[in-house]
């Protein structure tokens, strides 16, 4: 192209992935989307760790009032910690703790890589995020289950189970091949894929949708979202996920 005075103009440069509309259609992934795709699996795993640390003993007395009847919270706490002592809380640690670094690793490489390759389909995303946020996410959930989180949540259920018994030592990954083989690992995995795919559509979905909602309310670029509004996005999506996903996380879990 050449401008008024017939010198050659410069071509016009493609928007930067900053300017890119929140699920607008994008160009093929390059060499920096396939790093943002490896950067979201790195701090998913690290996320996951520290998720770990601060929820196990939340997750083991949720796992014993699934599979027997306390009266309370307090109930189940004194009667694990009386038998196994407090280390009785954190039974199953390190396969709950493979299980949440992996999962969410594999939870934000997978949003990634489905999410380019709608955009990469020409699909304008933005014309309907609310659908392709909770269709990514299911996808994304059903591949985190399948992968990952139905063999290592069986072995820490059956771990959590025998907190507050006084069993001893839990069953090892090893014995548990041992008695039960490789399909011993995925009992129960229809349930965790179902709990995973919908827990997952529902915590992106209302994540993306409640952080622009408040970003747009507040005079926010939702791409450059406080971290205050993230924490409260996420959170709020961790409630309704778990809410609606309690029964069938009880099913996975008897």
């Amino acid at each position: 192209r050449f401008g008024p005075a017939g010198r050659q103009s410069a071509e016009p440069k493609p928007p930067s992935p900053s300017t890119w509309p929140t699920g607008c259609a994008r160009p093929m992934p390059r060499a920096d989307d396939r790093a943002l795709g490896w950067r979201s699996f790195a701090g998913g795993a690290a996320a996951g760790v520290l998720d770990t640390c601060v929820t196990m003993p939340l997750d083991t007395v949720k796992t014993k009032m699934q599979i027997q009847r306390y009266g309370s919270l307090a109930s189940c706490v004194r009667t694990i910690v009386r038998a196994d002592g407090v280390a009785g809380m954190y039974y199953g640690f390190k396969p709950f703790m493979l299980q949440a670094s992996g999962k969410a690793a594999i939870r934000f490489l997978a949003y990634d890589m489905i999410c380019q390759a709608v955009d990469a389909a020409g699909v304008d995303r933005a014309a309907r995020p609310t659908l392709w946020s909770s269709t990514c996410g299911l996808i994304a959930g059903m591949c985190e289950a399948t992968l990952w989180t139905a063999p290592t949540e069986r072995l820490k259920i059956l771990r959590q189970a025998r907190a507050g018994e006084g069993r001893g030592k839990p069953p090892s990954f090893a014995a548990m091949l041992r008695e039960q083989g490789v399909g011993g690992l995925y009992v129960g995995a229809t349930a965790t894929v179902a709990r995973q795919a919908t827990s997952v559509a529902v915590r992106f979905t209302l994540f993306d949708r409640v952080k622009s909602a408040t970003c747009a309310s507040l005079g926010y670029d939702a791409r450059a979202a406080p971290t205050w509004v993230l924490i409260i996005s996420g959170g709020i999506g961790g409630v309704m996920s778990a809410v609606c996903n309690n029964p069938i996380d009880v099913v996975k879990s008897r």
